[in-house]
């Protein structure tokens, strides 16, 4: 059987973004400083 997709394994920043709905502004800006630019997390976000 064919693999569809690659399992999708959040870094620590990430994770904390996922887990965390009441992030503070100059939380997410050094949050989103560690996710990679290629990340699905922030993909409207991230510049």
């Amino acid at each position: 059987m064919e693999l569809i997709y690659a399992p999708y394994v959040p870094n620590k920043a990430e994770y904390l973004i996922l887990c965390n709905r009441n992030i503070l502004a100059d939380q997410m800006d050094f949050l989103a400083r560690h996710v990679p630019r290629q990340s699905r997390v922030l993909a409207g976000e991230v510049s």
